[in-house]
């Protein structure tokens, strides 16, 4: 007896393998793109969270919200908290969010003269967080001129076939320690 296939079974296989490429060609094309754009959003979510998680911090031990300080106003741009230790800024720039003490030098600490880097050992005071399509706004409440809290809209955009999509859309908002 000949080893080989017939007539009939390569006809068969050769009409049924392009409908098996056709059902794993979506499941390829989702592994490689859906996969890692949720990878992205999921990271910069976790991003959003640490952020959001630092500014309730702040707010909490907030003594007030300062619309100026040191020459520089708060806006929709930048958050100022005045905390016991000084007034810390939020600072929004393109893709990135920057928390450091206003009218100190950089990576300066509380109660150090101004322009003066922390000694080896001492914290820096300054922190990031790059969420290259995560969007940020934030607005201070007030009421008869008491600013007393803060209002926080974050979410993820991403242009996918043309259009874009909001991720993870939140907002929060804190009340500030001056109420208690």
């Amino acid at each position: 007896m000949r080893k080989g296939f017939t007539l009939t079974e390569i006809m068969v296989v050769i009409i049924i393998l392009p409908f098996v490429f056709f059902l794993l060609d979506g499941l390829f094309g989702t592994l490689l793109t859906e996969v890692p754009r949720s990878w992205r959003v999921a990271q910069q979510g976790s991003m959003l969270m640490n952020l959001l998680e630092q500014i309730h911090q702040d707010v909490e031990e907030a003594k007030g919200f300062p619309a100026e300080f040191a020459g520089r106003t708060a806006d929709n741009k930048l958050l100022l908290v005045e905390l016991p230790e000084g007034v810390v800024g939020y600072q929004i720039e393109e893709g990135r969010v920057t928390r450091s003490i206003v009218g100190a030098g950089p990576r300066a600490r509380p109660g150090q003269p101004h322009g003066v880097a922390p000694t080896s050992g001492e914290l820096d005071q300054e922190r990031a967080w790059s969420i290259p399509d995560g969007r940020v706004e934030w607005q201070v409440w007030q009421k008869d001129g008491r600013r007393y809290a803060v209002e926080v809209k974050t979410n993820i955009e991403f242009r996918f076939h043309g259009r874009t999509e909001k991720k993870m859309a939140q907002t929060h908002l804190f009340y500030g320690g001056v109420l208690r």
